[in-house]
């Protein structure tokens, strides 16, 4: 081997690593998948490349295609499973051709799409199963791929294929996360708002017999106002939990609704400080700062027994703090670790830790220096530029 040769390839070796590095840090799928077809024409400088994904619950369909190389794709339709695209997965081989028109499954290309002259395919797999298919292809009069195109294409394709396996178990968890999350919401929704509409109920049973004695049932008012205030407050943190979208509203909005409603509904007194100019991007990293904050104060509520809590936000360039302190009563040190993984009635918690982890984030739990609890939520911030979805 030549010295520019083995140079050559411990470039492309190289090139193989970073792709894969930056490919497994990538779990929302679409993304993923155009970062990998990108790389495929990058990695053997081809014009033209795609991605096809087969339907996990129909082999004979497929999920998504992601292209490179032409702006229209969108408009074209969908392939049906013939001609040269399908054969890599269905065959379960790499398929290199000098020219596409050549070869006898070639059904043509639909108007509108470019027309290709030498082709590669290799079929993405996960163990055993096929999951679809990775090309390339080169404008008419282009020079074929080589052996070695195939060799790094197919590489490529077995790093692909764990990326989008690693993706949909990640949709997966996110689902059942989601799953779990509904019930919780139901649990709680029974055990609060339920409790508390029976309790209004008895409330106004006995102001009606105040009323019939001549007696004026103020008191049992007051009960009901201040509970159906709890119950409101119960049933609009549960649409904000299960809605989890803050793009309509500002945060700085939405965290003071929060506060203010919760102050009113409790009788606890609560204090919201934000940094000046606090301004985050709609996406993930909004939305799991409410989240912080809403699923907070609910457990300030139902198990602190303060009479005060402050929430208090920090941001810098790449990182959004958002902290919860009262005054209550703490928790037992040796409960601190069970109640982080959901022991006990805190799998709000568990769940808001899990969500906070999946983007990046950290959630930590430990009794205040002069009693209460403080809660902290460490929130990564996109950089400037970046979608954050």
């Amino acid at each position: 081997m030549t010295e520019a040769l083995a140079r050559e390839h411990k470039e492309y070796a190289l090139r193989l690593m970073q792709i894969a590095s930056s490919v497994a840090a990538q779990l929302d799928l679409d993304p993923l998948l155009q970062q990998i077809v990108d790389a495929a024409a990058d990695l053997v400088g081809a014009e033209l490349g795609g991605i096809l994904v087969l339907d996990r619950d129909d082999a004979t369909r497929y999920e998504l295609l992601r292209v490179h190389g032409w702006h229209a794709a969108s408009d074209l339709p969908q392939p049906q499973g013939r001609g040269i695209l399908s054969l890599p997965h269905k065959e379960g081989r790499p398929l290199r051709l000098t020219r596409v028109d050549g070869h006898p499954a070639s059904v043509g290309v639909p108007v509108g799409h470019p027309a290709i002259g030498p082709f590669l395919g290799v079929p993405l797999r996960f163990r055993k199963q096929v999951l679809g298919s990775l090309f390339v292809g080169q404008h008419p009069g282009q020079p074929s791929f080589t052996a070695d195109d195939e060799q790094l294409l197919t590489g490529l394709a077995d790093l692909a294929s764990v990326a989008i396996e690693n993706a949909h178990l990640y949709r997966k968890a996110e689902q059942m996360a989601r799953m779990q999350e509904r019930e919780r919401l139901a649990h709680d929704l029974h055990d609060t708002v339920a409790q508390l509409f029976y309790s209004i109920g008895m409330e106004a049973a006995q102001g009606l017999e105040e009323l019939s004695a001549e007696r004026p049932p103020l008191g049992q008012l007051e009960a009901i106002g201040h509970m159906a205030a709890l119950g409101s407050m119960e049933v609009r943190s549960a649409i904000f939990a299960l809605a989890n979208d803050l793009r309509q509203e500002d945060l700085r909005y939405v965290l003071q609704t929060l506060v203010e409603e919760f102050q009113e509904a409790t009788g606890i007194e609560a204090c919201l400080v934000l940094p000046p100019g606090l301004a985050v991007a709609e996406g993930r990293a909004r939305n799991a700062a409410a989240r912080v904050v809403q699923e907070g104060l609910s457990n300030v509520r139902k198990h602190a027994q303060a009479t005060m809590v402050l929430v208090n936000l920090a941001s810098s360039d790449r990182l959004l703090t958002v902290t919860l302190q009262d005054n209550g009563s703490g928790i037992p040190p040796a409960r601190l670790a069970g109640v982080m993984h959901g022991r006990g009635y805190h799998a709000g918690l568990l769940t808001l830790s899990r969500m906070l982890e999946r983007i990046g984030g950290r959630l930590s739990l430990a009794n205040g220096e002069e009693g209460g609890l403080l809660l902290r939520a460490e929130i990564p911030l996109p950089d400037a530029g970046d979608e954050d979805r």
